[in-house]
């Protein structure tokens, strides 16, 4: 299963998936939404039940867009964390720890897990960004109103200030996953610590 996952958040492109999924999901079965993140006939009271309400109507109508996001984009952090594992299962130490006569849990994630994670907790920096970038798709497929639809529209009609500005935005989210990869790094590598 695992597998499957990783070939299509690969291989898909965000637009087909997406499609898929509304026809499968939405059309066929009936069970989510089509688009929009608000049921165009609903009224909801100005009140805090109402604003409950209105908030179950929006995690309604998120399911399948985030759901399309997720499975695109976990599909080659997971390949990279089954391609990391196998080259780290091969390594002399885990080969000792196995000698040793520790058990195959212990040796598989306090051995081998923790050190795939050092090279993941650098390619993290690249997904907060790159989440951003791929909701202009998503957001433009489910009709959705958000930053990325905004900056998909402004691309279209040439609106040059607010390029500057979404790209400023993906450049702060860039620093900001840097800064979490390198928190996250000193974390799972006990060789490195901050401030020394």
């Amino acid at each position: 299963i695992v597998t499957i996952f990783t070939m299509i958040g690969l291989s898909l492109p965000t637009y087909f998936f997406a499609a898929v999924m509304i026809k499968f999901l939405s059309v066929d079965l009936g069970w989510l939404p089509v688009n929009g993140l608000i049921s165009g006939s609903a009224v909801f009271p100005d009140t805090f039940a109402g604003s409950l309400q209105r908030l179950g109507d929006m995690a309604y109508h998120l399911i399948l867009p985030i759901t399309v996001s997720v499975i695109l984009s976990l599909g080659g952090l997971m390949r990279y964390t089954r391609t990391n594992m196998l080259e780290v299962l091969n390594a002399d130490y885990i080969r000792t720890a196995r000698a040793k006569g520790l058990s195959e849990k212990t040796v598989i994630y306090k051995h081998a897990f923790r050190n795939t994670l050092i090279p993941l907790a650098t390619l993290l920096a690249g997904i907060l960004p790159g989440l951003f970038g791929g909701m202009m798709i998503t957001e433009q497929v489910f009709a959705i109103d958000g930053i990325g639809r905004l900056a998909y529209n402004a691309l279209k009609e040439g609106d040059v200030p607010f390029v500057m500005g979404y790209n400023m935005f993906l450049a702060i989210l860039t620093v900001i996953g840097t800064l979490l990869s390198d928190i996250m790094y000193s974390i799972v590598d006990p060789r490195v610590k901050l401030g020394r």
